[in-house]
């Protein structure tokens, strides 16, 4: 095995012997100078092919004890479903949940609504999901609000193959919100957002989720109004920005967003545009 590029010291990419590219992670495999023929194929511990490119970035981002048991756990629920799983799973998974412990640890306890609909549409994803938390909340010691349970259910339905797609109306009206909703944080900010980023990816996935609570009626509870109050008051432009959006979404629900649903599309509008707009702070290091 070839490994050609660095990601840090125990994570590379390779190529195996028909030259098909791999992420590789081994203790200490990526510290040696690039590139160079890994002969001891001991020291791999796990390898992911067909990773997309935009999701590499992440393992700078994630500890690798939250990114090493999510794999562990996705491996267990791979024997237990009778579909294919996006490759990328692991990945998403990893980020939403160190995101979920990140939230947790800052007191950032946006109570995520649990979906009775989806333990009806998916019961099988919806028990995988409950398991799936538990070990996390026990090997993590952390205690992840209910709700994740439906978050991260809706994560493996989105990466499998014969996941149910909702009808083409719902498919427009999403596209349709994330199409407007991008314009206007484009707008209030004036820059491009880069629509291959794994930031937008979590941006569209975020307000996917939104629309399908919308439809079916289920929000987020108002249990952070201090914490609210507080992020509205050190990142003015952002809330100036999610208002806007607030107003879009009122003029097609019907209904104004949470307090708890307004904070997270801060988070998210934040990481959007921390790395392209030097006035925008990014909530997630407050």
């Amino acid at each position: 095995m070839k490994i050609i590029k660095k990601i840090n010291n125990n994570v590379a990419l390779g190529l195996d012997g028909s030259y098909r590219e791999m992420v590789v992670f081994g203790k200490g495999i990526g510290f040696r100078q690039m590139p160079y023929e890994l002969k001891d194929l001991s020291k791999i511990d796990r390898t992911y092919y067909d990773i997309d490119s935009k999701y590499i970035g992440l393992l700078n981002e994630i500890p690798e004890e939250i990114f090493m048991l999510v794999s562990k756990l996705v491996e267990a629920v791979k024997g237990k479903v009778q579909v294919t799983l996006n490759p990328n799973l692991v990945f998403i998974l990893a980020d939403h949940i160190h995101f979920a412990i990140t939230r947790y640890e800052k007191g950032m306890n946006l109570a995520l609504p649990y979906s009775y609909e989806m333990e009806y549409e998916h019961p099988e994803f919806m028990k995988i999901a409950k398991w799936f938390v538990e070990n996390v909340n026990k090997k993590m010691n952390v205690r992840l609000d209910r709700g994740e349970i439906t978050s991260i259910a809706f994560h493996f339905v989105n990466a499998s193959a014969n996941g149910v797609q909702p009808c083409d109306q719902s498919v427009d009206q999403t596209d349709t919100i994330i199409k407007n909703v991008t314009g206007i944080v484009e707008k209030y900010f004036d820059m491009t957002i880069d629509r291959s980023s794994f930031d937008y990816f979590r941006f569209k996935n975020h307000l996917n989720y939104f629309v399908r609570r919308k439809e079916k009626n289920e929000d987020f509870q108002d249990n952070n109004q201090t914490l609210y109050q507080e992020i509205k008051k050190a990142y003015p432009q952002t809330d100036e920005c999610v208002s806007k959006i607030d107003n879009y979404l009122w003029e097609i629900f019907g209904e104004r967003c949470s307090h708890d649903e307004l904070l997270y599309l801060m988070v998210h509008v934040n990481r959007l545009c921390a790395k392209d707009n030097n006035s925008a702070k990014a909530v997630r290091d407050a």
